[in-house]
């Protein structure tokens, strides 16, 4: 079935209104998961609606909370999110930082405590629609031990995901958003809810067996993710170790394992650089249009670079979004569940 967008967002924002997440907040969260939707990372997207709604009634995400500043430079940034909901955390973050680069060349940001900030991609693209290169590596407070070292059983550390970008000529944007795990745990999740099975060479069960059943993460004791690069990915081991280092290090937040008790799910690392006070934004522009000639003229079959599909995506628009069955009818459930009066899943 397929739906309008600004009817998905208008439910979303009536759904989490009556869960009790203070307005701005809910309109933000839906705007955040309708984009990701619709530009096809259905990982990070509506399906999300639910961790939302279940983090926030057990006190994970707080509703209303205004994140805090504790140190500040002209060219860093330290902030205590103090449980706010990511998606308007980020945002406050993003205008400070950018303020800063019109006297800086670059400018490093660290934010702990923070509730999920959803999809990275989102604001390494916003970055860079803003003329700015961008790195972003987030972890999960140590509280998420999922990924297994190359030749291990339990999982250590989370999947720590990296994202970065840099503008382009036309308004185009180079970037990419990846997990240091094999696969990203947000879809490992959704083949679960959709009985799909997970590629090759992305799990194991508990006994460190490879699998594609996505249930082996939930059994007792649980599987793991394997690092990116799979069975064999010290390269991404050693990439999500040092996220974790880098992150928890320098935001003030927690490696694995967490202290008892830990709360708030995401820990961010930012690193924006303004290109003009570098060797200008025309000619990193100039340099990138050179080289994706290079890339694209390489082979006779198309060439799809990093962030391709998402810049296509955004330009084309689009006003509806196709969502599975089982979404609709999750998202019928909780708005019977929670009094959101609605008929859009009907018929």
């Amino acid at each position: 079935m397929r739906y309008e967008t600004v009817t998905l967002i208008n439910f979303l924002e009536r759904l989490l209104v009556r869960v009790s997440f203070d307005k701005d907040e809910a309109a933000a969260i839906a705007k955040s998961l309708t984009l990701s939707e619709r530009l096809g990372y259905s990982s990070h997207g509506i399906a999300q609606i639910s961790r939302y709604i279940a983090e926030l009634r057990a006190g994970n995400i707080v509703s209303g909370a205004p994140p805090k500043t504790l140190h500040e430079t002209s060219n860093s940034l330290v902030v205590d999110a103090q449980l706010g909901v990511g998606q308007v955390v980020m945002p406050v973050v993003l205008r400070n930082v950018y303020s800063k680069l019109l006297t800086q060349a670059s400018v490093t940001a660290a934010v702990r405590n923070c509730g999920h900030i959803g999809r990275l991609g989102e604001w390494v693209e916003h970055s860079a629609e803003s003329g700015y290169a961008a790195l972003l590596f987030v972890n999960d407070n140590g509280l998420n031990r999922i990924v297994a070292p190359p030749g291990g059983r339990c999982g250590v550390t989370s999947t720590n995901p990296v994202a970065f970008s840099i503008p382009l000529a036309d308004g185009q944007i180079f970037s990419a958003d990846m997990s240091t795990g094999a696969i990203a745990l947000g879809k490992v999740e959704r083949a679960r809810r959709t009985g799909t099975a997970v590629p090759p060479d992305c799990i194991q069960d508990a006994a460190g067996a490879p699998t594609d059943n996505p249930e082996a993460l939930l059994e007792i004791p649980p599987g793991s993710i394997l690092p990116m690069g799979g069975a064999q990915g010290y390269k991404g081991f050693a990439l999500s170790i040092f996220v974790d280092l880098l992150v928890a290090g320098l935001s003030g937040g927690q490696t694995p394992p967490a202290a008892p008790g830990t709360k708030g799910e995401n820990c961010v690392m930012m690193v924006i650089w303004n290109p003009e006070f570098f060797s200008g934004l025309d000619h990193m522009k100039a340099q990138a249009t050179k080289y994706i000639e290079l890339v694209k003229a390489c082979d006779t079959k198309p060439v799809r670079l990093p962030g391709e599909r998402t810049n296509v995506a955004r330009r084309a628009g689009g006003s509806d979004i196709e969502l599975s069955q089982e979404l609709i009818d999750d998202l019928a459930l909780l708005a019977t569940q929670f009094g959101a009066a609605t008929t859009i899943f009907k018929g």
